[in-house]
């Protein structure tokens, strides 16, 4: 097949509701829609600041491997961010890290869904009441999110930015728990609201987009060097907006999401074998991760894997993108490792996370991963050896 499969994903929905869908967590948390999923971020930061506001120098605990944006979120609200270790062999922060890094300084933990496995949130709740914290979840990559249906956290972030698990181009969302709404809402009415507007310009990019997505288009796309196309950068946060979004987008994210093909339970079949080889995959005990009260079983955002060493999934990314299959390192490196975000952050080792970094594999689980794709990703996969 010409072209390349892209890492990641999904198409922008056309925006028409043929029937609407009530929010999954409409019942535990009031919805305030944002300009993306990182200002989301921000503002669930300032609550957290405004609520300690004693607090000379605010400080956030973050896992140390994870998205530059949430290190841009929180420096944009004059907080510091705390990173802490992750366990091994997952993408979960140690517990014991978590417990070790507060200060009397610290206003917030954000534990962080990865690629659609949820942190351990029912642990981390018990140690933000422990110690007067607020819990944020960052379910950026996580849809829905675990506190739908088990309200763990306090606030909990959504992203409906490219790559996404609900793709609008754009917008987030920031999810405040009910009942605690009200004393948030000083700090919310401080940003300015900005309005989404589908006209032919949304409709029209909206088809270019999908057009791009395609595999020869975008073979093409990740060879022009200016684009940048994968890297991972850290931004800095410059402004933040609440969001006036239609229904009717939302509404299409919604459907086309409960749509979706289930690839990730076609990779956890071709690649069995794979952990017996030294790898993992970490799917393997995903029901365990906070999803016990989900009624079925939700798509993944990317399949990860784990490889034995470096070297052994360095060799599979380019064997599998010399074969069209958009392989990722993901975020490739911690967070200190990152440029720009060293100088935000305190800069000493995170051995579990830099191990995690230097195996992580990802792979595509969009709509356009067909069953030979699979397959020969999972022939590819097994046929490595290590030196």
């Amino acid at each position: 097949m010409k072209g390349k499969l892209r890492p990641v994903g999904s198409p922008v929905p056309f925006p028409r509701i043929r029937e609407r869908r009530e929010l999954p967590w409409a019942a535990p948390y009031h919805t305030e829609f944002m300009g993306s999923g990182t200002e989301a971020l921000s503002l669930a930061v300032a609550i957290a600041i405004r609520r300690h506001s004693q607090v000379s120098t605010p400080e956030v605990i973050v896992p140390a491997y994870g998205c530059p944006d949430l290190v841009s979120a929180i420096v944009a609200q004059g907080a510091r961010p705390v990173l802490v270790d992750l366990l091994p062999n997952g993408p979960h922060m140690n517990e014991i890290g978590v417990r070790e890094a507060i200060t009397p300084s610290t206003v917030a933990v954000v534990g962080v869904g990865f690629l659609g496995i949820p942190e351990r949130l029912e642990e981390l709740s018990g140690i933000c009441r422990e110690h007067n914290l607020l819990l944020i979840e960052d379910s950026a990559q996580c849809f829905p999110p675990a506190s739908a249906f088990k309200p763990d956290a306090d606030l909990v972030v959504l992203s409906f930015g490219r790559g996404k698990p609900i793709n609008l181009m754009g917008g987030g969302a920031l999810l405040v728990r009910t009942g605690f709404a009200g004393q948030v809402e000083e700090t919310v009415a401080q940003y300015p609201v900005s309005v989404l507007k589908v006209g032919t310009a949304w409709l029209i990019k909206r088809l270019v987009f999908n057009l791009l997505m395609r595999r020869l288009p975008y073979y093409v796309l990740e060879r022009l060097p200016f684009l940048g196309i994968g890297e991972t950068k850290f931004h800095r946060l410059v402004t933040i907006s609440r969001l006036e979004l239609p229904e009717s987008v939302l509404q299409a994210g919604l459907r086309d999401f409960q749509l979706r093909p289930l690839i990730h339970q076609r990779y956890d079949t071709e690649l069995a074998g794979l952990e017996a080889r030294g790898w993992k995959c970490l799917t393997s005990d995903r029901s365990e991760m906070s999803r016990n009260d989900l009624q079925q079983p939700v798509p993944l955002l990317r399949y990860p894997v784990l490889a034995p060493s470096k070297d052994m999934r360095d060799r599979a990314i380019a064997a599998l993108n010399s074969a069209g299959i958009g392989a990722s390192a993901f975020y490739e490196r911690t967070l200190p490792q990152i440029d720009g975000v060293e100088a935000e952050v305190e800069g000493r080792d995170y051995p579990v996370a830099s191990d995690f970094a230097s195996r992580l594999l990802t792979l595509p689980t969009h709509e356009n991963v067909t069953s030979a794709d699979v397959t020969l990703i999972g022939r590819i996969l097994l046929s490595l050896k290590e030196f």
